[in-house]
């Protein structure tokens, strides 16, 4: 019974045992989990920072190849590797690897992981306000706060929307926007106001580069006796209001007017802060006008910290405006005259600045002529009013420029490009789009051209007609076409090669066309860009920018696309009208029609108009004949100078009935137009 029972105990012990290990190899099993999962999530943190630990010890291509192998897999990243990959390309200008630098970027802001990430994305978020503006900075927060997934895809919109080569991988204006983010951290370093570590001048000079013209200083006392000066500006007011006084009256009314001369002179020097100021100036940003715009920065008068200022008057304290608040029975007097202290401060500094702008010029002047004509019977608020009136002129003057400009995209020639878009249904009635660009790069080409040739063209060297693409086969003209989708992603590319034909007889040179036909799923996104290369070894850009050392002229054009047309066979549909001519040469047709398309809306003198058009799903008659019918009504009208069209002067009008045996009706419409004016 005994040995029964002692059997009995061990068995039981060694079924707890058993339980007991299972629940310790279970144990294991999860810890070893989590710590693969850790371990899988600490590889990019612990790539992050070895790449730092290289930057400290000044390997900088290790430090790069280290952090752009960690973006290798796919899946989440940590977006602090991008965020760091891109400024320290920037900072050190290695240009070699802005096509990374930019991949990095977008990838980081798509799928950055992790907590470390989230922070990164809200300090770049913070990082880009001054050039988005605030409303887009106050809808990313939201999302942020919100973990909303279209943020990444938002912010990288951005930039592809920004970006001045959108067929290249690089983003130059990308590239640029660090580069001035760099320059401010090593240049702008009176206090460390903003995201970037810097002195409010950083917030203008990453929206719009080095400004066309600057002055820096003091404004000081030391260059007026203020005593005699404010005689001087009181003296003529004095003799306007006085009618020939008598000798004792002269006698007082002198006394009396040093006297107010003395008082003014205590509080200009008891009210005058001697700030540190600096003007910037950026000629031709306006987008109406040809006005400058004024950036005034200096010395705040409540914090002595140097920020942004609304005008020169921030520079006064507010209490020169109001002397009748300090206490002194003198300020009554002076505010009730109108001669504050500071309405005198405006005048200094005013007189100070007129060598830095015709503005500041206008300015005094302005102030003068109201004090004069006011005299010593000056309005109570005449400071205070121009103060208004300043920092609404420079207000307004603000406004008018866009949000940021790019400095580099400036330095490049410019290729006049016009895009083209028509809706079409095909043969399986699915939608699809015709695309045309067209560009002229005879400008850019001769700039280039005579600048690396350093000597005279002659004519038999540049004969117009010539495609200059053969001619001189360093040069390469590159239509290109790109779609994204949701996330920015290319989805659709295509590229052409049109000729460059000369044509110095006209100025914008002959015209170079590329059409595209694609599929038309949605309302996506589209660049169209035009670049001229030139690949001759031998040659040079004027200017050192991020762009590839073979440019020589660019344009791009960025849009939505239209809606696609409906394709079910019960709905009727129209394609887009296609306008153009009769051309006498059969080469210089419009592919794929049979005639040459206008893609201007100009048709010359003397040619046959040709009107293109489609008709989808026409509704067959219940007669036996089971034909399409439907009627069409045109009419041409006139166009003043002014491009207003002339609705109640039709040249003409005209309705045609077509009846067909296809649902599907295509017609190329002649319209005889040789006999209508010109206009």
């Amino acid at each position: 019974m005994n040995e029964r029972v002692v059997f009995f105990i061990k068995s039981v012990n060694l079924s707890n045992l058993m339980k007991q290990v299972l629940k310790i190899i279970s144990f294991l099993s999860v810890a070893l989990i989590l710590f693969a999962a850790e371990l899988l999530q600490a590889q990019p943190q612990r790539a992050y920072e070895r790449g730092l630990e290289e930057l400290y010890r000044n390997n900088t291509t290790r430090a790069l190849d280290i952090w752009y192998s960690a973006y290798d897999a796919p899946g989440g990243v940590d977006a602090r590797i991008g965020f760091e990959f891109i400024r320290v390309v920037t900072e050190k200008r290695r240009s070699e690897y802005y096509e990374q630098a930019t991949e990095l970027y977008y990838r980081a802001l798509i799928d950055g992981r992790g907590s470390d990430s989230r922070v990164a994305i809200r300090q770049e978020i913070d990082r880009m306000r001054p050039v988005t503006g605030e409303g887009i900075y106050r809808q990313w927060n939201e999302w942020w706060s919100e973990n909303n997934a279209v943020l990444g895809s938002d912010m990288r919109g951005f930039w592809v929307q920004h970006d001045p080569t959108p067929s290249r991988v690089s983003n130059e204006r990308l590239i640029e926007h660090w580069e001035r983010i760099a320059v401010s951290k090593n240049r702008f370093t009176k206090n460390s106001n903003t995201v970037y570590g810097t002195d409010d001048r950083a917030l203008i000079f990453i929206r719009y580069g080095e400004p066309s013209r600057s002055r820096s200083g003091i404004l000081t006392l030391q260059s007026h006796n203020i005593g005699n000066w404010l005689s001087n500006q009181l003296n003529p007011y004095a003799e306007r209001n006085s009618e020939r006084p008598r000798q004792d009256d002269r006698i007082h009314q002198a006394q009396g007017q040093q006297e107010l001369v003395d008082r003014l002179q205590d509080l200009i020097y008891e009210y005058h802060r001697y700030p540190e100021y600096e003007v910037w100036f950026y000629d031709g940003i306006a987008v109406e006008g040809e006005d400058t715009v004024p950036f005034i920065f200096g010395t705040d008068v409540r914090d002595e910290e140097f920020r942004l200022q609304t005008s020169i008057e921030d520079f006064i304290p507010e209490r020169a405006y109001f002397p009748d608040r300090a206490g002194r029975q003198e300020g009554v007097e002076f505010t009730r005259a109108g001669l504050t202290p500071a309405l005198m401060l405006q005048m200094l500094y005013y007189e100070q600045l007129i060598q830095v702008d015709p503005f500041f010029e206008n300015r005094l002047n302005e102030l003068r002529d109201n004090v004069l004509e006011q005299g010593m019977e000056a309005f109570q608020g005449m400071d205070l009013a121009f103060k208004a009136e300043s920092r609404e002129l420079i207000n307004q003057r603000r406004v008018r420029a866009p949000r940021e400009v790019s400095t580099y995209s400036g330095l490049i020639p410019n290729i006049p490009m016009n895009v083209y878009q028509y809706r079409f249904l095909d043969e399986d009635q699915k939608p699809v789009l015709l695309t045309y660009i067209e560009s002229s790069a005879q400008e850019a080409f001769l700039i280039d051209f005579h600048r690396n040739r350093m000597r005279t063209v002659n004519d038999e060297e540049l004969r117009d007609g010539q495609n200059v693409t053969e001619q001189f086969p360093y040069y390469e003209m590159t239509h290109s076409l790109q779609e994204y989708d949701d996330k920015w992603d290319v989805r659709v590319k295509k590229e052409h090669h049109p000729p460059l034909i000369l044509n110095r007889l006209e100025a914008t040179g002959g015209i170079s066309r590329s059409m595209f036909e694609t599929e038309h799923k949605g309302r996506h996104y589209r660049s169209a860009s035009v670049e001229l290369m030139n690949y001759d070894p031998d040659t040079r850009t004027l200017y050192e920018t991020p762009f590839p050392e073979a440019l020589r002229g660019k344009s791009r054009s960025q849009f939505r696309l239209p809606a696609p047309l409906v394709s079910h066979t019960d709905t009727l549909e129209m394609a887009d009208l296609v306008l153009g001519f009769q051309s006498d040469d059969d080469d210089r047709v419009t592919e794929p029609f049979t005639f040459r398309v206008a893609n201007d809306a100009l048709i010359p003198f003397e040619k046959t108009l040709v009107l293109h058009f489609e008709v989808y799903n026409l509704k067959r008659r219940d007669d036996a004949t089971r034909f399409t019918q439907f009627e069409l009504t045109y009419r041409i009208l006139p166009v003043d100078e002014d491009g207003k069209v002339r609705t109640d002067q039709a040249e003409f009008v005209l309705t045609l009935n077509f009846t067909n045996e296809e649902r599907h009706v295509i017609e190329d419409l002649e319209i005889e137009t040789a006999d209508l004016s010109p206009g």
